[in-house]
């Protein structure tokens, strides 16, 4: 290459010369065409030129600036260098000297050179290594940019990215190979270069400081380990690994350890003392439960027409967990589908949590593709709100974003409702005997989640599955789970068991099965008091000597003797708060892959944490703790710096992985985690995210949360969220709060907001019955001149005012004129809204026959404007209003098991809605036509229900609001 004409520099700033005299060029462009040629070595045709340097025009311009590019290479290279042709474009590597190639060559010989073992590197390949490290001068092509060329870029920092990993191989082991011959200044240099590329690579830190401390200066070998302590507590929150420690003590004690070997080289894992037997997983003989199990077994027996639910509750380490897992394996022992979730703590703000854990069991069963694939396409779509389905063919709207049809339909609960279920009973049914469903620590599921399991509960007759459930009930909050008892118990399937202590011969007996030998087993069983989880902590434990009470205690005793790395993974474990993903808690702890999987399997061996079922069903790997209780002492012992920081590393690594989540819970996860971490700015943007996705798939109470939260955090789309906390309250029946959100968002917005949302307010009175404020609202909301028919249902609402202001006349003029207006502006859904209303007013007149007419006209266009895909996400809630008022019509006529039909069907849906209190009524209203209809059992279930609600909705505590429970029909 000696005699070479040109000489292309790419190892730091590039640089090309022709015979020793730099290339005069007028464009960038033609450097970057050299680059791309040097680096790929082979000739590239020229679409892949042009591609590559102009991708923003369009063929033929690229094409012409490439041949421009080309002359002036031409010019300036002489008749040197370059292979051109009509299809391609090429280096004549005879003509040519580039640095890259030298350092490439010297990296390959090293590593070609099969050195004995334990004879360190040679030193023909350390002249090599010298050699390559000789030729940076500061990084791939440093400093060099093209403005818009965006695939030149990308490959531009592929490449920079691959030079610094090589360049980082050739520093590590010419930095090792000086240090092993002795040449202790050289080794220090290498070092030093070594650890700029990676200040956090503990390795190099460790290399430097024996280099400096063989060299005679002990004092900055201390140094040195000082900065690595300030650098990783900084940048990952952690000390120094025991290896890196013990190489400083021995500096301090002027005894050097040997020479560390490459991480590459090294196969085990550091040494971290005298070797600790494996403890045994948390997991322990069913002893002292024969009654409970026998009652078990007979409960599932009963399964079969109709479904049940079986419930198990008890104090914290009682035995609830291992009680329920016996109960799976009786049901998959008589060939029964078993889908299994848990409940987590910190995790009550991410909506359907649990339920998107049981579908996501139900998808990894045999058969669950063609199930999926043989679903209704809007059962389909309604499932990948919460889990991506087989095959990703179906995918839903990103909820964040709120004007697709999943986020612009706040009603589509009666759909989403009815697919969970659909796949449900398809998994439990997939066996040779019935299904269950098992649940554990629900009292801590979130509200979507418990709605649904109530909801089934309520349908037990009609969805033939055990429904196995486990919670605390003396744990705050637990009250929640009381309607999913309460429905199962009023339907005459409920199984109930509450679990006491162990008697003392069943705790000696379970003792004596653990471990008959160990040398605690007479005072562990006295101390533990019959509680199961104590006991077999005590009797994991391997420390002889006596342990003080209690189970935190013991389960710290556990985690006391892991390696310093496995500790550190254990800590971003416990932040993250459930179970995990190795990439991500990798990527919290801040530690190498081979580190982290290597930590991994000691925690797997020591029994703190295992592998999910799903590694076993061919699903995604996830790692979870063994016992909850274990995350909690772990995650109770961190610092509150400490959490902060992997707080936001878990935060970040979750944004990152955010194409790869499904958006439900992934909002609502980095909101938790940018809330811990304290940086305000970042939660207020994810809680905003997560409300939106929670309203997505109709979880208000999880919304209601998020969106609070995202205005005391002061996110700076203030109106928005006012908005949207005035649409979750209302339908929550909290009026007073939707009332203030509401008329903030009026107060912030700007002219063209105002019709939107002086008619919602208009609504929100109409709920609380109060007209004359009512209407004021309405009659602002048409002098904000509203489109055409927005106008239509305004008008339509204030003839709906009229009427229960005893103004029928008034109300009848207002709803033609509605109607006229509706149909001039082509508003499907407006027509059938003012048809409806027509139909009601024909009824306060006396004209059944009338009212009953438009009624049914109503809804048959309306279910014309829906096949036709004409109805906007408020035709749901217009069918409820439409099937109330032909119920009450048929009623008045006397056809009451007409009327049973449409009333039921209209609670049916507004159930799944989340409205309460148009529930209320429909309950109330359902709750007369049964009374009538000579079934009073059923009538006051119905009843009780109305009263419970009526009594949630209205303003202030304490207010009687008495319009709120005369609502009939709306």
């Amino acid at each position: 290459m000696a005699s070479a004409r040109i000489r292309i520099d790419l190892l730091g700033p590039v640089t090309v010369t022709v015979d020793g005299a730099p290339l005069s060029v007028d464009t960038r462009k033609a450097v970057a065409l050299l680059a791309w040629l040097a680096v790929t070595r082979r000739p590239v045709a020229r679409e892949t030129l042009a591609g590559l340097l102009w991708p923003e025009a369009d063929g033929a311009d690229a094409k012409g600036a490439l041949r421009r590019t080309l002359s002036v290479l031409r010019t300036g290279l002489g008749d040197a260098g370059l292979d051109i042709d009509r299809a391609s474009v090429g280096l004549r590597e005879a003509d040519v000297d580039v640095d890259a190639w030298r350092f490439a060559a010297g990296l390959a010989t090293v590593r070609g050179h099969d050195h004995q073992a334990g004879s360190g590197t040679c030193a023909a390949c350390l002249a090599h290594l010298e050699a390559a490290a000789a030729l940076d001068r500061g990084g791939f092509m440093a400093g060099f940019t093209l403005r818009d060329a965006e695939p030149f870029d990308e490959w531009q920092t592929a490449e920079t990215e691959a030079y610094r990993r090589d360049l980082s191989s050739v520093l590590e082991r010419l930095a090792r190979g000086q240090l092993a011959a002795g040449a202790w200044e050289l080794a220090t240099a290498a070092a030093r270069r070594w650890l700029t590329l990676d200040p956090l690579h503990e390795p190099a830190h460790r290399t430097l400081m024996e280099a400096l401390a063989r060299a005679g200066e002990p004092a900055a070998a201390i140094a040195q380990y000082r900065a690595c302590i300030r650098i990783l507590d900084r940048e990952l929150g952690v000390a120094p690994l025991l290896e890196t420690t013990e190489l400083a003590d021995a500096i301090r004690a002027g005894t050097v350890g040997v020479v560390l070997a490459p991480a590459a080289e090294r196969a085990v894992l550091p040494d971290i003392g005298p070797a600790v037997p494996p403890a045994r997983p948390l997991q322990a003989p069913l002893v002292g439960r024969d009654r409970e199990l026998a009652e078990l077994g007979r409960a599932l027996d009963r399964v079969g027409g109709t479904g049940r639910l079986i419930a198990v509750t008890g104090e914290p380490g009682i035995g609830k967990t291992r009680l329920l897992a016996a109960a799976a394996d009786l049901v998959a022992a008589r060939g029964g589908a078993v889908l299994t979730a848990r409940a987590w703590a910190g995790e009550a703000s991410i909506a359907f949590s649990v339920v998107a854990e049981l579908v996501r069991a139900a998808l990894r069963l045999e058969g669950a593709p063609d199930w999926i694939a043989a679903m209704d396409p809007e059962q389909r779509r309604d499932l990948a709100r919460l889990v991506p389905l087989p095959g990703g063919a179906v995918t839903a709207p990103d909820p964040a974003g709120g004007t697709g049809p999943v986020g612009a339909d706040p009603f589509g609960r009666i759909r989403l409702f009815g697919a969970l279920l659909a796949l449900l009973d398809q998994a439990a049914a997939s066996g040779s005997a019935p299904g269950a469903l098992v649940i554990d620590d629900l009292h801590l599921a979130d509200p979507a989640s418990l709605e649904l399991v109530g909801y089934l509960a309520r349908r037990l007759p009609d969805h033939p599955l055990g429904l196995l459930l486990a919670w605390r009930p003396d744990d705050h909050g637990a009250a929640a789970t009381d309607p999913v008892l309460d429905a199962a118990r009023s339907l005459g399937l409920a199984t109930e068991l509450a679990l006491g202590r162990l008697t003392p011969d069943a705790t000696a007996e379970l003792a004596r099965l653990l471990d008959p030998a160990h040398p605690r087993l007479t005072a562990a069983v006295a101390e533990s008091e019959g509680l199961p989880l104590y006991l077999v902590e005590a009797m994991a434990s391997s420390a002889p000597e006596a342990l003080p009470g209690g189970v935190q205690v013991l389960l710290r005793s556990r985690v006391a003797t892991v390696s310093e790395v496995a500790r550190q993974v254990l800590a971003a474990a416990a932040v993250i708060g459930r179970s995990f993903e190795p990439s991500l808690v990798r990527a919290a702890s801040g530690r190498s892959d081979e580190e982290t999987v290597a930590a991994l399997d000691e925690l797997i061996g020591r029994g703190i944490v295992r592998e999910t079922v799903e590694a076993a069903g061919g699903g995604d790997l996830r790692i979870e703790f063994t016992h909850g209780r274990l995350r909690d002492v772990v995650y109770d012992d961190l610092s509150l710096v400490r959490r902060r920081l992997l707080h936001g590393r878990v935060a970040d690594a979750l944004h990152e992985a955010q194409g790869r989540s499904d958006p439900v819970t992934a909002w609502s996860r980095i909101a938790h985690h940018e809330g811990l971490a304290g940086r305000a700015v970042a939660a207020a943007e994810a809680h905003a995210r997560a409300g939106a996705g929670a309203r997505s798939v109709f979880a208000n109470a999880v919304a209601r949360e998020h969106l609070e939260a995202a205005l005391a955090l002061g996110h700076p789309d203030a109106v928005a969220l006012h908005d949207a906390l005035g649409d979750v309250l209302m339908l929550l029946g909290d009026y007073e709060g939707a009332r203030m959100h509401l008329e903030t968002a009026a107060a912030l917005a700007g002219p063209a907001e105002q019709a939107a949302l002086e008619h919602r307010i208009g609504l929100l009175h109409v709920r609380r019955g109060d007209w004359p404020r009512a209407d004021g609202h309405l009659v602002a909301a048409l002098a904000a001149d509203p489109a055409p028919g927005l106008r239509s249902r305004i008008l339509a609402d204030r003839a709906a005012v009229a009427d229960r202001s005893g103004e029928p006349e008034e109300a009848a003029g207002r709803a033609a004129e509605a109607l006229a207006l509706a149909l001039d502006a082509g508003d499907a859904v407006g027509v059938v809204r003012a048809r409806g209303l027509m139909g009601i007013l024909a009824r306060h007149a006396g004209d059944l026959v009338a009212a009953q007419r438009a009624l049914e006209t109503a809804l048959a266009d309306l279910a014309a404007a829906e096949a036709a895909h004409e109805a906007g996400p408020e035709a749901w809630s217009v069918r409820v209003a439409l099937e109330n008022s032909l119920a009450l019509t048929l009623a008045d006529a006397g056809d009451r098991e007409a009327a049973l039909v449409h009333a039921t069907a209209a609670l049916a849906r507004c159930e799944r809605l989340g409205d309460r209190h148009h529930q209320a009524a429909l309950e109330n209203n359902l709750a007369d036509l049964l009374h009538a209809a000579g079934r009073p059992v059923e009538a006051m279930a119905h009843l009780t229900r109305a009263v419970t609600l009526f009594a949630e909705v209205g303003g202030r505590p304490g207010e009687l609001e008495p319009e709120i429970w005369k609502l009939v029909e709306w």
